[in-house]
Formats: C-alpha cells, structure tokens, sequence
C-alpha cells in the first residue's frame, strides 16, 4: 500500500527503535518533499510513488508506523528497497531533461540526518 504524504510525513515524526527505519522514513520524507518542489506532487506523479513501494512496504513490516514501530530491519534490506528509488531517480533525470525539465534528488544526503534537518 503505497502511503499518502500526511501518512509519511506523521510516521516521520514518531520515533521508531531501529535507526534503519528511522533513516527509510528520512529518505522517503524527504522524496516526497523533493517531488512537491519539483513536480505537480506527490499525490499526482507516479514514478517516485511505485518506485518507493518496496521501501514502504518494507518499513510497514515492522509495526505501526504511526505510534512509533518496536520492529527491525538490516542496512542491507533498506539498501535492497532504496534501490528502485536510485533507478526511477537516474531515469528520470534523463527524461525530465529530454522534456527541457530537471529532477534531481540525492538518495545519499537524504539517507543522512545533516541533510535532512538541513531541509525542514
């Protein structure tokens, strides 16, 4: 089930023990809010939302999101669910450039807590 921007931004907020989760959430916060400066929004562009669906589904596998999740998950499981969100990203660069557009993100400056708090 792919989340709606007021899901991610709330289960952002919480706190959640595994600091993988912690950092997937990050990640996708910040996708969402890249693809609202950059596009009609997260609600109307598809590709970053299927390309983020195994990162979601993989952070809601470790309980309620919404209250703060007791549930884990390894670097090398958020590796493995980042990595269509790095395809879609290189993809759409190139496409959004043929259409005289730009979309750039940093899956990497995202992943880390400077860079996010650096956004808000």
């Amino acid at each position: 089930m792919n989340m709606n921007q007021s899901e991610i931004e709330w289960a952002a907020s919480v706190h959640h023990e595994c600091p993988n989760v912690r950092r997937g959430l990050r990640l996708l916060l910040a996708l969402v809010e890249s693809v609202n400066a950059q596009s009609d929004g997260w609600a109307y562009w598809r590709a970053p939302s299927d390309a983020s669906d195994k990162l979601q589904r993989l952070l809601q596998s470790t309980g309620n999101l919404y209250h703060g999740s007791h549930g884990r998950i390894t670097a090398d499981q958020l590796k493995q669910a980042i990595t269509p969100i790095r395809t879609m990203v290189t993809r759409q660069k190139k496409i959004q450039a043929k259409h005289g557009n730009k979309f750039d993100f940093d899956v990497d400056a995202a992943l880390t807590q400077t860079a996010y708090l650096a956004s808000l």
